[in-house]
């Protein structure tokens, strides 16, 4: 009876259960695509060309674990302030629109962007581990020897080579969405999973137990099943 009450629509107006865990996984989606879009490039521009800047990157990837979640709101609330209309200037301008819409609850793209900050410091080192282990120095020599473009060398050599770890540093970011709960709670965002499962109006204790073991079953599933995947994957390399 408990794991039928969470798909159950609350009596006092909350969103359901789907809703909430579509929601936090369109924001997952959209934060793996970011982090992934950005972290990959700068890890093969790292060990292909631009080694001495390694360190420096890894120390700014090691800064959203040093500042608190607080601090993070502490600063949006601060760009909003700035931005938004005053008395002297009522009007709203283009950037106080631009994020506005971000901030919008109906598709939050700025949880999306702080989560791919969040997700940097863990993404860096599962591409940096997984770029590490083929040596992709001389892989893209070798291919550019034997008369492979750039392109080529990124598509067919390289990301197949690291597919593990671009699937893993993927995994991370859905990890850290979906069990975040400090700052879409202080920015009044109601909808992502982890701040509905807070919330949720029920006294039963076994209704709430049924929803974290039903979250936990269903990473359990997506985890086994892009395990498989890779391993089939493996098979039919061999």
């Amino acid at each position: 009876q408990a794991y039928k009450d969470i798909f159950a629509k609350p009596p006092t107006g909350q969103i359901g259960f789907t809703t909430a865990l579509v929601y936090s996984l369109e924001i997952a989606i959209v934060t793996i695509v970011v982090t992934l879009a950005l972290m990959l490039p700068t890890q093969l521009l790292l060990h292909l060309r631009l080694p001495r800047w390694r360190p420096v990157v890894e120390t700014l990837t090691l800064l959203p674990l040093v500042f608190p979640p607080v601090v993070f709101v502490v600063g949006i609330s601060d760009v909003y302030a700035w931005a938004q209309p005053t008395t002297t200037s009522p009007d709203e301008s283009t950037i106080y629109k631009l994020l506005r819409y971000i901030r919008d609850d109906a598709h939050p793209l700025l949880l999306a962007l702080v989560y791919v900050v969040l997700a940097m410091s863990f993404t860096y080192r599962a591409l940096d581990a997984g770029i590490r282990s083929i040596d992709a120095a001389t892989l893209s020599e070798a291919a550019r020897n034997l008369g492979a473009g750039w392109g080529s060398v990124v598509w067919r050599i390289l990301l197949p080579s690291v597919r593990t770890a671009v699937v893993n540093a993927g995994f991370l970011c859905f990890a850290l969405v979906m069990g975040e709960y400090t700052i879409s709670s202080i920015l009044l965002y109601t909808k992502p999973f982890p701040v509905w499962l807070a919330q949720l109006p029920t006294t039963s204790g076994q209704v709430q137990a049924a929803v974290s073991v039903f979250s936990l079953l269903l990473v359990e599933v997506l985890l086994l099943l892009v395990g498989a995947l890779n391993l089939r994957r493996t098979s039919d390399s061999r």
